[in-house]
Order: C-alpha cells, then sequence, then structure tokens
C-alpha cells in the first residue's frame, strides 16, 4: 500500500510569504530516492524525449528541473523547476481506471514534463492534462510487483495553487486559496475546470442517483484497501493543517510531515516502527511493504529562486537539507541505486534508519537530540546562502550567485553524511553489545539487509 502525502500552503499562511509545497514520498521498501538536476534546453523539431516506458514528441524549450525520482524511473516523484512551480503527486483509484495492461506515462512521468514545460502551474497542469489524455497512465509503478494506478497532483508556483485528480483519461481540477492536503483518495467535488465528459460518464454509468448533484470524488472513487489507510491520514493531515492559527514556519511544516499519529487515538500501539497503521511519516512492517522514501519541502526565496529542503529516507530519522536549481548536484546528493552505498547520501540514512528501527523507543532519541541541532545549523547556513546568493543576482552575478547555492549544498550533504555515519555507528556499536537483533523487527530486518546488501551490527 503506497501512503504519500502532500499539502501546500498559500502564501498568506507561510512565515517565509510565499506559496509552499511539501510533500512525503512513500515507495517499496528499499526503493532508493535521490535527487536529480537536469538544467534547461532547447531541442530541435522531430527530437523524442525518453521517459520510463515510452517516448513522446520533445518541446522545442525545456526548463531546468529538480526533483527525486525512484532510481529506475525516468519520472519524478516530486520536484521543482527554474521558474519556481512545484509538484507532488499521489496514487489514485478509480472506477474509469484502464485495465489494459500496456505500457503508457507514469504519473511521475507527467509530473517531470510538466515541470520540464510548465513556467506556471496553470501551465504545468495543461502539459500534464494534455499528456494524460493522448497517452493514459495505466502503466506499471514499480519494480517489485505489477502496481497500476492512476494519480492526482498538487501543484503551486508564486501565484497559484491548483489541485488536478484523475480518472483514467479524465480530470478534474480546483484552484486552492486556503492549506490544502491530499492522500491517497479523491478530494474534489466541484471541480473549477474538467474533462469535457466528466459528468456525463458518470452518469451513464449510473453512479449518480437520479437527480444526484454531481460530486467528482464520491462518483469516480473505487471501493479499495487503500482507502481505509488514506481517509485518516487524509484528515490527520488536514487537522494539523486547521489547528495552526499562526504563519507556517519550517520547524511546524518539518513536524507535520514527521507525524505518526502522536496524541491520538490512531497512535502506534507498539512504537513507531511498527508501522500497522500508514501515518504521515509512514514506517514498514514487512519487507515486502512500503515507507516514506523522502521528504520534500519548496518554496521561492526572492532573489535566489526556487528553494527546496529535502530529507532522504525517514524524515523523522533524517535532516533537511537545502537543494536549487543552480547547477550539478554533489555526488552525495545525486547517487542511488539499487543495493547499499556509502557513497549515496540517501542509502546512509537508510541504513540508520534501519538500524534505529530494531528498537525504535531506545535509539531515535539519539538522533533527533542531536539532528535537532544539526538542521538548525543548517537551516542557518542556507538562509544565509540564499541572501548572499540574491544579493549577487541583484548585481547581475548570476554564475556567482549559483556558486554560492551549489556550495552550500555541498557543505551541508557532507554534514549530513557525517551526521548519518557518526549516528549509525554508535547506535551498531549498541546493537552488537546487546548480541545482534532482536525483537518484533528481528526477521523483518535481517530479510531486507539480505535483499539490499547492508550490516547494521
Amino acid at each position: 500500500m503506497l501512503s504519500c502525502d502532500t499539502f501546500a500552503l498559500p502564501a498568506g499562511r507561510c512565515l517565509g510569504g510565499s506559496n509552499l509545497l511539501a510533500k512525503n514520498s512513500d515507495r517499496p521498501l528499499g526503493e532508493a530516492q535521490a535527487l536529480t538536476w537536469s538544467p534547461g534546453a532547447k531541442h530541435g523539431a522531430g527530437e523524442k524525449v525518453e521517459c520510463t516506458y515510452i517516448s513522446v514528441p520533445q518541446t522545442g524549450e525545456t526548463y531546468g528541473v529538480l526533483g527525486s525520482r525512484p532510481y529506475w524511473m525516468w519520472g519524478f516523484e516530486m520536484g521543482v523547476n527554474e521558474k519556481g512551480v512545484m509538484i507532488g503527486n499521489e496514487a489514485q483509484g478509480s472506477k474509469a481506471a484502464e485495465t489494459g495492461r500496456g505500457n503508457a506515462l507514469l504519473g511521475m512521468d507527467m509530473l517531470r514534463l510538466g515541470l520540464e514545460r510548465g513556467a506556471t502551474a496553470r501551465e504545468a497542469m495543461r502539459v500534464i492534462t494534455a499528456l494524460l489524455e493522448e497517452y493514459g497512465q495505466n502503466a506499471n509503478a514499480s519494480v517489485l510487483e505489477d502496481k497500476r494506478y492512476e494519480n492526482s497532483f498538487l501543484i503551486a508556483d508564486r501565484e497559484e495553487i491548483w489541485l488536478l485528480e484523475t480518472a483514467g483519461r479524465m480530470w478534474a481540477a480546483k484552484r486552492i486559496e486556503e492549506p490544502c492536503a491530499i492522500s491517497n483518495c479523491y478530494t474534489i467535488a466541484k471541480p473549477d475546470e474538467c474533462s469535457e465528459a466528466l459528468e456525463k460518464y458518470a452518469r451513464d454509468k449510473g453512479w449518480l442517483a437520479e437527480g444526484e448533484r454531481f460530486n467528482f470524488a464520491k462518483a469516480y472513487t473505487a471501493p479499495a484497501q487503500r482507502q481505509t489507510g488514506a481517509v485518516p491520514r487524509l484528515r490527520r493531515l488536514s487537522s494539523m493543517l486547521e489547528a495552526e492559527k499562526d504563519p507556517f514556519d519550517a520547524v511546524t511544516v518539518k513536524s507535520i510531515l514527521r507525524d505518526h499519529f502522536e496524541g491520538t487515538l490512531l497512535e502506534p500501539r507498539f512504537g513507531v516502527s511498527f508501522g500497522v497503521f500508514p501515518s504521515v511519516c509512514m514506517h514498514a512492517m514487512t519487507p515486502e511493504s512500503s515507507q516514506t522514501a523522502a521528504s520534500m519541502i519548496c518554496r521561492w526565496a526572492e532573489g535566489a529562486g526556487p528553494a527546496m529542503r529535502f530529507a532522504c529516507s525517514l524524515p523523522c530519522l533524517s535532516l533537511y537539507i537545502p537543494a536549487y536549481c543552480a547547477g550539478p548536484l554533489p555526488p552525495l546528493m545525486s547517487e542511488s541505486g539499487e543495493k547499499f552505498s556509502e557513497s549515496s547520501l540517501w542509502w546512509l540514512f537508510e541504513r540508520l534508519a534501519a538500524a534505529v528501527s530494531a528498537d525504535y523507543d531506545r535509539y531515535a532519541p539519539f538522533i533527533r537530540v542531536g539532528g535537532v541541532a544539526l538542521e538548525e545549523e543548517i537551516e542557518t547556513q542556507a538562509a544565509r546562502a540564499e541572501r548572499e546568493a540574491a544579493r549577487l543576482a541583484r548585481r547581475g552575478l548570476s554564475e556567482e550567485a549559483a556558486e554560492v547555492l551549489c556550495s552550500v549544498m555541498e557543505e551541508c550533504a557532507n554534514k549530513a553524511a557525517s551526521f548519518a555515519l557518526k549516528n549509525f555507528e554508535r547506535i551498531s556499536a549498541m546493537i552488537k553489545s546487546r548480541g545482534g537483533l532482536a525483537g518484533t523487527k528481528k526477521e523483518f530486518l535481517e530479510e531486507y539487509c539480505r535483499r539490499v546488501g547492508m550490516r547494521l551490527w
């Protein structure tokens, strides 16, 4: 069961004064998800772009894009472009889903293409809906099993926020004016824009009673297991957004992305890592299940451009570090792969998270105590770099501004890697001193570590 969660905040509700988009990407356990930077480019007539399964005609110009993607996939789970367009997607299931088993675009492919081709949120939405109608989205989104689904997208820029929900090759869209959360369930009742035949199709299928007012989410939602986990997460996320009366700051946004239903009726019975019930920060319970693979926060930093904060693996056991549309990424931030590698920041934090999950209540406090201080230090350093980049950009020194941002990415990635290594060694020694793995996660961790070539002690 995939359990992504995405939310957007309008500028008036953010301390930084710009629209914000945040997402936790839930993927199959061990599916490394690092960052990719692709610079803008001009393209010739007749060129094609190779997506995950199929190729589509290239456009004349593409924008620079920064996003995170599963190691085997072309498309992005979430990302931002140089113009400040930000997108996150969610898996959905409708009664209009196509039933074939051929190749098509993935929702993640459409997300990346929307970023590459859209200068605004509205343009990106138009790109996605046109691709959806022409190519469909019923392709396999997993390398471990056959997993096909439809998608919803939360799309923001500096001026607007749009929610786009799809069903088969049809779609519904709504402009968002207030804080908005989405999970793996449809939410649009009355669209502001939609496919021409959206309501007629539902009525022809008998999905509405005679005289019943059209409600897209109600009419198109397919009964599915994912609804059981998605609706409580959506309500939890929405309630946290509604409860915050002051403008959202970085600390509050990160705390939402690290939530496990603490203090509610759904708080895990046997500890956070015993992931019986999907939470916003999702922990896998079995080697075949999924968990949060990466977390992203995006906003526009005036003068410096799009500013991302990215956490590898589980955000509750990771650090948010800066990333920018400024140039090549540090290898630490961009390397991933099917097997564990110490040269990949994602795998360093994934190994740390696995070690902590052996006894979360015992080991997690060590991570959070040191992590809070270091994350504050990193945030201060990134904010200082953004101000310096803005100062240089105002003087017309764009290359120097980009160098400042690239430098702070590398410095913060190195700090994060040192943190992950040091704390893993500490916890690994504690596991070894206790005679090795034990407890409810023992078999789970042993099997998982064998599969990905990773040792915990």
